[in-house]
């Protein structure tokens, strides 16, 4: 019995031993970052302030344009002057600063839609930049539309999501309705 003991006394320490031994050895360079990390590109960055200014244009003339006035508020300047809807008008501007940029291509124009694009998009924003942003063809798989800043020879694909939801604006402004009034 004197044996049997001390042999297991032996496995015991060999595998309490083996056990300290794994847990002080370091992980593999590899293993400790295997994934990677996308970053994420939007059309309008962050330090060049919030937009102060919308228009789009349509390349059949149709045309909307929104701009904080003095006092800060949303003001429909396009198709006609009118108080806009403040919260169509923030969604905006939100929306416009979250246009993200899928990839960036080198293609030419005149494969992509913009040698006549389709719409024009420009913003001011209140840091003082203004940047027009040409917008041609659905890309093949649909994720976004093919757009170049004016100013630059690269073509950037844009979220289609996002700019749906601004080119939408040119069938339906943000215009504050009518309210009915009672009258006796």
């Amino acid at each position: 019995m004197k044996r049997s003991t001390s042999t297991v006394l032996v496995i015991f320490l060999a595998l309490v031993g083996m056990m300290l031994y794994l847990n002080k050895k370091e992980p593999p360079a590899e293993a400790t970052d295997v994934t990677p990390s996308a970053t994420v590109e939007f059309l309008f960055s962050a330090n060049e302030g919030l937009p102060a200014g919308i228009d789009i244009k349509r390349n059949t003339g149709e045309q909307v344009s929104i701009a904080r006035n003095d006092a800060g508020v949303w003001v429909l300047k396009k198709p006609v002057e009118a108080d806009a809807d403040q919260g169509s008008a923030e969604a905006a501007a939100s929306q416009v600063t979250s246009l993200r940029v899928e990839s960036r291509l080198d293609v030419a124009p005149d494969a992509t839609g913009l040698v006549d694009p389709s719409y024009e998009l420009t913003v001011k924003m209140t840091g003082g930049t203004t940047k027009t942003v040409r917008i041609g063809d659905l890309t093949p798989t649909g994720i976004g539309y093919y757009t170049r800043v004016e100013g630059s020879d690269e073509t950037l694909v844009v979220s289609k999501t996002g700019l749906d939801a601004l080119l939408k604006l040119l069938e339906s402004p943000p215009v504050v309705e009518p309210t009915a009034t009672n009258t006796p």
